[in-house]
């Protein structure tokens, strides 16, 4: 848990290691937070990175096969 900016204590960065439907939400309204809005910035080896807000991309081969491997363990 950390801040994004440390200037800024409005805006909170997790990582989660499980994929509970909303569990970040429900642990910080639990604390008395009121959570505005919630971004998943990496999944399953893949990033967001280099994206904006509605932009896309095609996944590569080796992206696929790998999640591909992943439904299956």
């Amino acid at each position: 848990l950390e801040y994004i900016d440390a200037d800024d204590h409005r805006r909170l960065g997790i990582e989660i290691h499980s994929g509970k439907n909303r569990i970040v939400r429900r642990i910080f309204e639990s604390l008395g937070y009121d959570v505005k809005a919630l971004d998943r910035v990496y999944f399953a080896g893949l990033t967001k990175k280099g994206l904006k807000k509605g932009e896309w991309r095609y996944l590569s081969e080796g992206e696929v096969n790998v999640l591909k491997m992943g439904a299956y363990v």
